[in-house]
């Protein structure tokens, strides 16, 4: 196919199939097999091109985005060993059920197990980590070739969002040339291929399953019987659609009067906080104190999203193996416990509706054991809120106290990214609910810590709104190349501020058994601290940099990164090993305060210590 620009003509229907189906973003790693799409992509006005240096980065850059807009955007980068560094990314694409496509560009077949340059074995590249793979071919004219490249970009989109969202794959080879070449004139194929540039690949409508009403009269019947039930809310992805999600379960709440339960990550203990509804603060603080937990044995729980990440939670469940528990979640089996009694494949928010509106007209009688229910968990939670406070307290910075200012200095309808490790945890243990919304990104699919920065990037670049991310120090080293993409991103436009707690090492590790293994032992192996500073690592790839050691030093800079335009990176520094020893002595002193038989608020003083050790 000597002077033909079969592979260019290729590339572009692919990429207008690809836009038509709704992509919006294609992200383009450098390389050279890749070159007709990445020119495919540069030329097209209908999606965004976004490139990225590295192929690890740009995948977590593009998952990033399809939190943000709840499409897939494509990664795309050349052959050889450039996709698997895609892996992590597609991984926790699978695990959080977000779409994602990853195209990798591929040698021809004659090339393969003959020792060529770049060339290995693609096909199921990531094996069943991705929903759907597809091998587009090399570029063939005949008319049935030409449909079905815009068929199988089509079928990448809709695979990659329903039934189940979550990653795709996308193999395409290409011969040489791979640049554009001056060709005699029209050829035969043409007609063809600009009919099909016109008309794109089929569309697709997918369906959306109705809840299933049984279901709902069977949980409705139990709720109206419960005296001592529980709405637990666990991981949820971010939509547009929060405020919906927000209502129905406070809704629920109302009409059962059951304590809502919610993580940080939940979408809706940020904003769900409302007159009328029990959701107390620190509810994996309160679960584990062993008084708590034997008294308030629960007769039903509706546990919605992913599995919640406290172990409070999982030691109650545990406990209380007998207490029939609904799961509802639309994806995935969310229940490692292997004991519910049903899981309800639906979108919580639909059942949280149609439970609110069949209990409206049951009329359900509020009686005395339900109000002190939820009385007994409202007070333990203004214990908990008080305590955590308390322990935040003061100008000493602390990791809870880093948690609770950023979360507090967050714009309203904000996106706040939050890292794994300790942060999802402090935000847990250390933030009040709110009525005020946040958009919480996480990543609890997997829950790695790899790629956090450049996640947090694609999301700044996708919603156009400001963007902070809460993470640790390790997991920035992590992810050191995201800071280029984040002052990228960010530009001279809303915020992108990047807070990393710099308590130099996985003091998670202090937190666990191993942590009582010696020092020496847990240095060498575990939390590894690096003794790094950040502030030649901002300066390098051009962000804003503060260094805070001080609640008000952060407090200052946390208000002036909201005020500058692009990203800011803020190096939190808290004592190395306060964290486990300050959250122990906040356990310890939540236990003892609801034992104790007043119930009482924790009066100023000696009660509560908070010094560090």
């Amino acid at each position: 196919m000597s002077g033909s620009n079969l592979h260019t003509a290729w590339a572009q229907l692919f990429v207008r199939a690809l836009a038509q189906a709704g992509v919006r973003d294609v992200v383009l790693c450098p390389g050279s097999r890749s070159t007709p799409l990445a020119i495919a992509a540069a030329e097209a006005e209908e999606v965004r091109c976004h490139a990225v240096i590295d192929e690890r980065a740009a995948a977590f850059f593009a998952l990033g985005q399809a939190r943000v807009t709840g499409r897939p955007s494509v990664f795309v980068c050349t052959s050889g060993t450039a996709g698997a560094h895609a892996l992590p990314a597609i991984i926790e694409a699978r695990q959080s059920f977000t779409p994602f496509i990853a195209i990798t560009a591929d040698r021809p077949w004659e090339l393969a197990d003959a020792a060529a340059p770049q060339t290995i074995d693609q096909v199921k590249l990531f094996g069943d980590h991705v929903r759907h793979f597809a091998e587009l071919g090399l570029p063939d004219p005949s008319p049935l070739a030409m449909r079905a490249a815009a068929r199988i970009a089509a079928q990448a989109v809709a695979m990659a969002l329903a039934p189940t969202p979550g990653p795709v794959h996308v193999n395409a080879r290409f011969r040489k040339p791979l640049e554009p070449v001056d060709g005699a004139g029209p050829e035969p194929w043409q007609g063809e291929w600009e009919a099909l540039m016109r008309r794109g690949g089929p569309r697709v409508v997918p369906g959306r399953a109705a809840v299933d009403p049984r279901a709902i009269e069977e949980i409705a019947l139990r709720c109206a019987r419960a005296e001592r039930g529980l709405i637990v809310c666990g991981p949820a992805p971010s939509r547009e659609d929060d405020a919906r999600a927000r209502a129905s379960v406070i809704a629920l709440g109302r009409a059962t009067g059951f304590p809502v339960l919610a993580e940080g990550t939940s979408q809706i203990y940020f904003g769900g906080l409302a007159e009328g509804a029990v959701m107390p603060a620190s509810f994996d603080a309160l679960l584990r104190a062993p008084e708590f937990r034997a008294a308030r044995a629960p007769d039903l729980i509706l546990e919605l999203g992913a599995p919640p990440t406290s172990s409070g939670y999982a030691t109650y469940i545990a406990e209380h193996a007998g207490c029939r528990r609904f799961v509802v979640s639309p994806h995935g089996w969310n229940d490692p416990t292997n004991a519910a009694a049903a899981l309800v494949m639906a979108e919580p928010a639909d059942v949280c509706e149609a439970l609110a509106a069949r209990l409206a007209g049951a009329a359900i009688d509020l009686g005395r054991a339900r109000l002190e229910w939820a009385a007994a968990f409202a007070r333990a939670g203004e214990l908990a809120a008080a305590l955590a406070a308390r322990a935040c307290a003061g100008d000493e910075l602390t990791e809870g106290a880093v948690a609770r200012a950023v979360a507090a200095a967050c714009p309203e309808g904000s996106l706040l990214a939050i890292g794994n490790s300790m942060p999802v945890r402090d935000l847990d243990t250390y933030c009040p609910p709110s009525s005020r919304a946040l958009r919480v990104l996480h990543q609890r699919g997997a829950s790695g810590i790899d790629g956090l920065v450049s996640a947090a990037a694609g999301a700044r670049a996708a919603a156009g709104a400001p963007v902070t991310l809460l993470l640790g120090d390790l997991s920035l080293l992590h992810d050191l190349t995201g800071l280029l993409l984040a002052a990228k991103a960010a530009g001279g436009g809303a915020p992108l501020v990047i807070v990393v707690v710099q308590n130099d090492g996985g003091r998670i590790f202090e937190h666990l058994p191993i942590g009582r293994s010696g020092a020496d032992l847990l240095e060498r192996c575990f939390t590894m601290p690096q003794h790094l500073d950040f502030a030649p690592a901002a300066a390098m790839f051009g962000l804003a940099y503060e260094r805070a050691a001080t609640g008000a030093g952060l407090g200052r800079a946390l208000a002036d990164a909201y005020q500058r335009p692009g990203a800011t990176l803020i190096e939190a520094v808290v004592p190395p090993h306060d964290g486990a020893a300050r959250v122990a002595r906040l356990w310890s002193d939540l236990r003892r305060e609801i034992a104790a038989p007043s119930g009482a608020a924790p009066a100023d003083g000696a009660a509560i210590d908070v010094q560090p050790s």
